[in-house]
């Protein structure tokens, strides 16, 4: 376990909540507030983020990352828990009027990446995937996610005596795996206290600080796989007659799928078929006794999963029976596909575009093919995850999951006005009561 560096003087300003009142203010007055408190907190925000990057940790791996969270949540005046669905953390809020529950989630894990951005700051852990040392890297954003939920949770606190209803803040761990929401909720994250809404950002590696973008429904896609291995007693490669060749048929299945795709799948029904890894042989003479295929398969929802599960199993079986070839095929299901709740989206954009200062700075984006684990929450609760420009204003590209991935620190100020102030507005004016 790594030591954790005191943060106590990182926090202390946002701890030291200013003189409340007990009249109930309006949603004008509250935002010039929020306004005030962010500017106020965002230079101790910054160092935090610049220790969370300089400490990336691992999937599952999140010790340190979670104490820091934990303890700012602590320094706040928070219920915490810990430890949940592995390093989880859960921070409560309670405002001093009753109110519905909300939540905000946020991601802590890195990558297995080498950083090369050359930041003072960048990352010099290291660790182990598969047995085989490799670099860390919060190349995905996940520590702007936390930065901005613990700003967010600053600024709630400081206006407490105003809020009429309760937040919980969630610290999640191992997004990367695909699981730690799922995690998470199967050991009873809401037991004790369950949201009806929750918000959570994505960083937006294409836009500057500033602008964000949304997608309301189907956001991202399931994240789906298999592992196809055919099978040949093997023979000489001048004897092709004498065995099956495994690389012929993989071929054809590898086209074979993709001719599916194109004739038996709806263009209106996105999906995506890749097999990105082919292994089979040892030499050019030799035809191998088997060849190992693997693959992800991306769609929206859960019937268009099912149908492209048997259309998958259907192809490789027919084409395997053609050429007398015996195959092991491991299909499985993986992190769901994430939907946007499209009442909850429109409910909460007019505040994140008055926040932001205009329609210019709010973008409305397709959905795309990449997996996150938020669609588990979702899955539970009404939720929204909306991306937040973080591209620097000197790069035309920086891409996440790059290990030249930078992120444009002025994202977190904006990340925690656009969260608080929707947070405000929803305990105000709540979409639905229970």
């Amino acid at each position: 376990m790594k030591k954790i560096m005191p943060l106590i003087v990182l926090v202390a300003i946002m701890i030291a909540p200013p003189a409340q009142t007990t009249e109930t203010a309006g949603l004008p007055d509250l935002e010039n507030k929020v306004a005030g408190i962010v500017r106020d907190i965002t230079p101790s925000l910054i160092q935090i983020r610049r220790d969370i990057h300089a400490h990336p940790e691992l999937s599952t791996q999140e010790v340190r990352t979670a104490a820091v969270a934990a303890r700012f949540f602590k320094d706040l005046g928070l219920e915490v828990r810990t430890g949940i669905g592995g390093t989880g953390v859960l921070a409560v809020l309670r405002g001093a009027k009753p109110g519905p529950v909300v939540g905000i989630r946020a991601d802590m894990d890195a990558l297995p990446i080498t950083e090369e951005t050359g930041l003072e700051f960048a990352s010099k852990e290291k660790g182990e995937v598969d047995g085989r040392a490799c670099g860390i890297m919060h190349a995905c954003g996940h520590d702007i996610h936390t930065v901005v939920m613990l700003g967010t949770a600053a600024v709630l606190s400081r206006l407490r005596a105003e809020l009429a209803g309760t937040v919980l803040f969630v610290a999640q761990p191992a997004e990367e795996a695909g699981d730690g929401a799922r995690r998470m909720i199967e050991a009873g994250v809401f037991r004790d206290i369950r949201p009806e809404a929750m918000f959570a950002f994505h960083v937006h590696d294409l836009v500057g600080a500033g602008v964000l973008t949304y997608t309301p429904g189907f956001a991202a896609a399931n994240c789906d796989g298999f592992r196809l291995t055919i099978k040949s007693e093997g023979c000489h490669g001048s004897a092709p007659a004498l065995c099956v060749d495994p690389i012929v048929v993989g071929a054809q299945v590898v086209l074979g799928l993709q001719v599916m795709l194109g004739r038996e799948v709806d263009i209106y029904h996105k999906t995506v078929i890749t097999v990105g890894s082919f292994h089979a042989g040892s030499a050019s003479n030799i035809i191998p006794r088997e060849a190992v295929l693997d693959a992800t398969i991306r769609t929206y929802g859960e019937d268009q999963r099912r149908v492209i599960k048997d259309k998958i199993e259907r192809v490789v079986a027919g084409l395997c029976q053609a050429a007398k070839a015996a195959y092991d095929l491991n299909y499985y299901f993986g992190t769901l596909s994430l939907y946007n709740d499209p009442a909850l989206m429109k409910r909460i954009l007019p505040t994140v575009e008055r926040v932001l200062g205009g329609k210019e700075f709010l973008r409305e984006d397709p959905p795309e093919m990449g997996g996150e684990d938020f669609s588990y929450f979702a899955k539970e609760i009404p939720s929204v995850m909306l991306n937040l420009g973080v591209l620097p204003k000197d790069k035309a590209q920086s891409y996440v999951h790059s290990p030249a991935f930078e992120a444009d620190e002025d994202s977190i100020p904006v990340g925690v006005k656009v969260m608080s102030s929707i947070v405000i507005d929803y305990l105000f004016r709540p979409l639905v009561r229970k």
